[in-house]
């Protein structure tokens, strides 16, 4: 696994210390280069050796092509495996050679700033790899890498242990000295909660190097090519869930903006009938009060408050002669009027995510006897929040100025309501209305306290904590 840095180097805006920082590094990682370049052994361009240089290279290549970016700007691949092979069975140079290819390939995808720091980090964890082999090898007795023995199975796992450490440390310090991150922080958000993974990755190298030692670079590569094939398959599984994860934004982006446009509409009829907004926040706030009093989950509570919100949202196509007319109305004029709750139902219900609002709103004015519309059902067969919608809608309604009647005080309209009780409105929720009000101050009681775009804007972020909680969820 090969830690990939896409933003690491701006020196546009980094300071003197992380420059200073990537430059002794450079300075470093040619350093080694020349110094393992000038050991190459007279051997190195035989005809195996160049063969082995070019598979490896090309599994290189391979695996930087099948990158996964795991976190923000931090990718991983297999292209050291390549790179620990060329250390331990051709040279140190070739590996760093093969580690400065894998650094471009990377950098050709990322920003142009990342081509100074990945090839620096790529050449710096090959010499760590390095000096774990040449210094602490013949320490353990490792002669060489030509068969499979304790001390080689051991030496292979300091050095993945080394290149993977090497790797994120000095990755970790550049942010430091860049970003002022400390080192704690950098390394339990890129490794260590990658740890079970470095583990596979630590096994997968002592088996690829086993493989190698006894059977040479083409059982390797037998051994390679379905883990590749592993590897993109799983960066087209990720790749599918990153495009998924868009779609699904996309599709809360729109359900966000059509029901900003359907608060629009709400005050658009506010500019024809000043009444309709204050009204329809009125009856959202003792909505949600009277579910939050029953004890109704908090998804109740806030689809309930959205009903209220929105219940006379079909209104938008009733003539204005009707909502502003003073006298009574003829019969064809009723008629418009007992359409509105089916047009805000039908508008409300192409929101895939609020077909329970809009079941609520088309049955908000049927009567708990059997006599309102539209469909004329009675007692439970009206749903439950269309209920304590009805009561809500009817309790502001008598508390407000209307062109055909001033408005009664909050003890008339609850002696009305009780009066409607078994007839128009559920006993149960006007008793709970009475409850809500009980112990409120007077311009809650009047309804007059509700503000539209106040009580709307807190429906908003309740939609992104549906996102929040899906993707939740999902993980």
């Amino acid at each position: 696994m090969i830690l990939t840095l896409e933003s690491m180097v701006r020196f546009q805006k980094s300071g003197a210390s992380a420059t200073a920082w990537i430059l002794f590094l450079a300075g470093l990682a040619l350093l080694w280069l020349s110094i393992s370049g000038i050991n190459l052994p007279g051997n190195l361009l035989n005809e195996t050796s160049l063969l082995s240089t070019f598979v490896l290279l090309s599994f290189t290549i391979v695996a930087e092509e099948l990158t996964v970016e795991y976190s923000p700007g931090i990718s991983t691949s297999a292209g050291s495996l390549p790179i620990l092979l060329a250390v331990f069975f051709i040279n140190p140079f070739v590996a760093g050679l093969i580690g400065l290819t894998a650094a471009a390939i990377a950098s050709r995808k990322l920003r142009p700033s990342s081509i100074v720091f990945n090839p620096v980090n790529y050449v710096m964890s090959v010499a760590a790899v390095s000096m774990i082999v040449n210094g602490i090898g013949p320490v353990l007795g490792l002669r060489s890498a030509a068969g499979v023995d304790v001390e080689l199975l051991v030496i292979a796992a300091l050095a993945s242990v080394a290149f993977l450490i090497t790797n994120f440390t000095l990755g970790s310090i550049f942010i430091l000295f860049r970003d002022g991150i400390k080192l704690r922080d950098s390394w339990s958000r890129n490794f260590l909660d990658a740890i079970p993974s470095q583990f596979i990755f630590v096994g997968v190298c002592l088996i690829v190097i086993a493989v190698y030692a006894k059977a040479g670079v083409a059982a390797a590569v037998l051994f390679l090519i379905p883990m590749f094939a592993g590897q993109h398959v799983y960066k087209l599984l990720v790749q599918q869930k990153e495009l998924l994860l868009d779609q699904k934004s996309v599709s809360r982006e729109l359900m966000d903006m059509n029901i900003g446009l359907a608060g629009a509409l709400i005050m658009l009829l506010d500019s024809k009938d000043h009444y309709t907004a204050s009204h329809s926040a009125g009856v959202a706030v003792y909505c949600r009060d009277m579910a939050k009093l029953m004890g109704m989950p908090y998804d109740q509570q806030r689809i309930a408050h959205m009903a209220g919100l929105l219940h006379d949202l079909g209104k938008v196509g009733t003539p204005d002669s009707i909502l502003k007319k003073r006298g009574r109305l003829t019969p064809q004029e009723w008629e418009l009027v007992k359409q509105h709750p089916t047009t805000a139902a039908e508008a409300i219900s192409q929101l895939a995510t609020h077909q329970e609002v809009a079941e609520i709103i088309l049955h908000h004015q049927e009567r708990f006897d059997g006599t309102g519309y539209p469909y004329g059902k009675k007692g439970e067969e009206i749903p439950t929040l269309s209920r304590m919608l009805a009561v809500a809608d009817t309790y502001h309604a008598l508390t407000s100025n209307r062109p055909y009647r001033e408005a009664k005080s909050p003890f008339e309209a609850l002696i009305i309501l009780r009066r409607a009780a078994g007839t128009q409105l559920d006993p149960q929720f006007v008793e709970i209305m009475a409850q809500v009000l009980k112990n409120e101050d007077v311009s809650y009681r009047e309804g007059s306290k509700a503000d539209f775009l106040i009580e709307f804007q807190k429906d908003r972020p309740a939609l992104k904590l549906d996102a929040i909680r899906a993707r939740a969820n999902e993980h």
